[in-house]
């Protein structure tokens, strides 16, 4: 039966496609067949994530009936389906998101995962893409208006029906200024399931266009992203052992700062 999961934020900069590049490959690596699509229409960036700029077909044409799935579908090296968005400006004036549910609906059953990259705010994509999923994975930033603003995507969501999965917390660098765990479950009313660090190489990988798992695999980032991966489908993951003491030192450093 496949998933359908929508990364959803409720404001940019938080770094969702940043993570659901990461995420699809990560749930690649437990062996799942794995689709992630781009719905943000306005302003897309999985492609350039990805490493696949320039595509004749996309995702935009196949919400206007112009291309077939297997036609707007790309492979990555590791082996994980894409359907990028258009980035002209022909694409964002001809496009209607309000038929995606139905198009994203024709996609379910040959893979096991589909990822929608969800667009920034509360707009007629953002909702289409929460609409068109059977769960959400709320991303923020451990700062107040992240965290305000990713609240108005779970009243949405919960709203709709959609099954909130629980917070992934992106960017977090253990500082006072930022909110606690518990102060962002307590506004959120969910869980904070997964947490982030904020990594200096994260933007060297989106200079590769390689995502950070793969880039930088043994880095304590890129296993917090395989946890939050084994977390989605029920399994435990364990960094190598000497990743651990890595993570654990970095702690200590940090705290020591």
């Amino acid at each position: 039966m496949t998933r359908v999961i929508c990364l959803a934020s409720g404001k940019g900069g938080v770094g969702k496609t940043t993570l659901a590049s990461n995420l699809a490959l990560a749930l690649n690596d437990f062996n799942k067949r794995v689709l992630i699509i781009d719905t943000n229409l306005t302003t897309p960036n999985l492609g350039f994530h990805m490493g696949i700029p320039l595509y004749p077909k996309t995702f935009h044409d196949l919400l206007r009936g112009e291309a077939y799935p297997e036609e707007a579908t790309y492979i990555h090296p590791s082996g994980v389906n894409i359907m990028p968005a258009g980035i002209s400006l022909s694409d964002l004036k001809k496009t209607d998101p309000k038929n995606m549910d139905n198009v994203i609906l024709d996609l379910v059953g040959d893979h096991d995962i589909i990822l929608l990259d969800g667009a920034a705010g509360l707009g007629n994509e953002g909702l289409a893409g929460i609409k068109a999923a059977d769960e959400v994975l709320i991303v923020t930033n451990p700062e107040l208006p992240a965290v305000t603003d990713a609240l108005k995507t779970v009243k949405i969501a919960e709203e709709m029906g959609t099954h909130i999965l629980g917070v992934a917390l992106n960017k977090h660098r253990n500082q006072p200024s930022e909110l606690s765990i518990s102060e962002v479950e307590a506004l959120m009313g969910y869980p904070v399931i997964s947490i982030i660090p904020e990594e200096k190489f994260m933007q060297e990988s989106l200079a590769a266009k390689t995502p950070l798992v793969s880039y930088r695999p043994n880095i304590n980032t890129s296993h917090e992203i395989k946890k939050l991966a084994g977390n989605l489908i029920g399994v435990d993951y364990q960094p190598p052992v000497q990743a651990r003491a890595s993570g654990l030192f970095s702690k200590i450093f940090s705290f020591l700062k």
